[in-house]
């Protein structure tokens, strides 16, 4: 069970979570399918936050939105040193700052903004909480993909703004990029002919990906690419009851 008990890399996946009106309905949608348990805290009158752990170590935020509120997707929040710095770079490479850097209570400095080609992603200092806590185990973000049809444009401003070496896939040159840090691959960006609205979207791993895509299903979900075995392992994308979009995975054997 590998954990993940300091501070994350800058440029990687510190953090994923959700704010939507139907925060129950999301809890009873994610909690069975991937192992996840966490109640939404009381003391907490805005979000009602509630964060899901996996064998007791956390991996995910569901939160509640109001009505009169667009609902905030699934949203991954990158590990930056600084997160005014880091703000302030977001508009000198050509995108948008729409909630600048602010604490969450003392857990960490968060701030959301938009890339050249329009998908929102969050930034994530950490102060006392860091983010996830376990990787590698069912339930857990396997992999992080921007679907946008700026691949090469949006390739460009995460390398610069995390200072991320990007590197074209060679099986999809011209269509998928990926950024590592520290010698390491922690999101994917794949270029499409069309999307309706450009964002990122998580894969989670699961002990069984066909297993897995019954009980969505019958959660409600809804089938958007079926089960396919893949270099990078056997996988399913779906949207679920409020129209996201996510994925499922099982690595490849060995990984």
């Amino acid at each position: 069970m590998p954990d993940c008990t300091h501070p994350h890399p800058q440029g990687s996946v510190a953090w994923l979570d959700t704010l939507l009106t139907r925060q129950q309905e999301c809890l009873q949608f994610y909690q069975p399918l991937l192992g996840w348990t966490g109640d939404p805290d009381p003391n907490d009158e805005n979000t009602r936050y509630a964060v899901q752990q996996v064998h007791g170590k956390t991996v995910a935020g569901i939160g509640y939105m109001p009505e009169d509120q667009p609902m905030m997707p699934w949203t991954g929040y990158f590990s930056v040193r600084d997160a005014e710095a880091t703000v302030a770079r977001i508009p000198e490479l050509g995108g948008k700052v729409i909630c600048p850097a602010m604490n969450a209570g003392e857990m960490a400095r968060f701030a959301h903004g938009v890339d050249p080609g329009g998908a929102h992603f969050g930034l994530w200092q950490a102060l006392s909480f860091h983010g996830f806590e376990i990787y590698g185990e069912p339930g857990c973000l396997y992999w992080f993909e921007l679907v946008t049809t700026e691949g090469k444009a949006s390739a460009e401003f995460y390398g610069a703004l995390f200072d991320a070496e990007v590197q074209a896939m060679e099986q999809m040159p011209d269509s998928y990029w990926t950024l590592h840090v520290d010698g390491e691959p922690r999101a994917g960006i794949f270029r499409v002919d069309e999307v309706e609205t450009p964002h990122w979207r998580p894969y989670f791993q699961v002990a069984d990906v066909d297993i897995a895509v019954a009980a969505a299903l019958a959660g409600g979900a809804h089938l958007a690419d079926p089960v396919a075995d893949t270099p990078f392992g056997r996988m399913a994308g779906l949207t679920d009851p409020n129209g996201v979009e996510f994925k499922l995975a099982v690595p490849p054997t060995g990984r």
